[in-house]
């Protein structure tokens, strides 16, 4: 078979595209990249984050906002730019009307997360006019430091059961900058098997999602900074909406957070094993609990309730 002609500006083309992704991950504004803009008449919400974590939770909110658009009208905003993450970009937005910074990373600090909030504001080009917290401990840090704040954790919009045949385990998560000791007790005991799956490249809610229906065990893993100052991470939210059975790393503000009880929770490789073989062994059972789950983060935990919070305090 004849391979396919590769012009100059092919090879141009893919060199200038390089570049770009390189510029959005040195923390330049590159729109599409890192950079992105949710517009109605008289609001836009421009978000400034990037990694694929990131860009689930951007996404997902981005689509709530259009619902709110089509179902209250557009609130008349201006220009509200939100930084997130932990990422360079999230140091580089633009001034807007109103400057918020949607805190659920700790970034390089994650070991010592009681010195990020000042590390975030000697490095931010535009000091957020608000801070959007995860965790009380994170909204009273801020509050100390004279910041209007309001408590928005992170959620769920594009995640629901489908309803499909399960089988295998799995991971959804970067394989990098993972404490073996942590990731050892809830994913060691199976990450050999030939029906464990680690996946990291699915770029969007819709295929991430599509992946934990097909699973009948996956895990999670929470930064220790994350952890430690009681905040919960999107995949929480995410796999408990798809339906889909999830071994958690003990979090100590996790049940409070969601508002139920949640004993699916392990600190030990012995707990894993046990909580994992009972799901395996008894999969009827533990799926409807989940599918119960799944209403209750879905009603309670919706994007389209994170942008009412935000609009009605903005």
């Amino acid at each position: 078979m004849r391979s396919p002609d590769v012009s100059v500006a092919d090879v141009v083309g893919k060199l200038q595209d390089l570049r770009t992704g390189f510029d959005a991950w040195r923390g330049k504004q590159v729109p599409g990249e890192n950079v992105f803009d949710f517009r109605g008449p008289e609001t836009v919400i421009q978000f400034h984050g990037q990694g694929l974590g990131d860009m689930m939770i951007i996404r997902q909110f981005g689509r709530a906002f259009a619902d709110y658009l089509r179902d209250v009208g557009d609130p008349e905003l201006g220009k509200v730019v939100v930084s997130c993450g932990g990422y360079k970009a999230t140091f580089n937005p633009e001034p807007g009307d109103v400057n918020c910074y949607w805190w659920w990373s700790f970034g390089p600090k994650d070991d010592e997360p009681a010195e990020y909030l000042d590390f975030y504001l000697d490095e931010v080009s535009v000091e957020p006019d608000v801070i959007l917290c995860l965790s009380e401990r994170c909204k009273k840090e801020a509050s100390q430091r004279g910041f209007d704040t309001v408590y928005l954790p992170l959620g769920t919009q594009a995640f629901e059961p489908l309803g499909v045949e399960r089988s295998g385990l799995g991971y959804a998560g970067s394989r990098y900058h993972k404490d073996r000791s942590k990731s050892e007790p809830v994913l060691g005991p199976y990450g050999d098997r030939d029906d464990f799956e680690w996946v990291s490249h699915f770029v969007t809610p819709t295929q991430l999602n599509l992946w934990y229906n097909t699973k009948l065990v996956t895990f999670g893993l929470t930064k220790e900074g994350q952890r430690r100052w009681g905040m919960v991470n999107n995949r929480v939210f995410e796999t408990l909406a798809s339906g889909t059975p999830f071994i958690l790393e003990s979090h100590p503000t996790v049940e409070d957070v969601l508002g139920f009880e949640f004993p699916y929770q392990t600190s030990s490789r012995e707990e894993t094993l046990e909580l994992t073989t009972d799901v395996l062994e008894n999969p009827d059972q533990h799926l409807e609990r989940f599918r119960s789950y799944a209403e209750t983060v879905r009603e309670e935990h919706s994007y389209d309730e994170r942008v009412r919070t935000l609009v009605s305090h903005l």
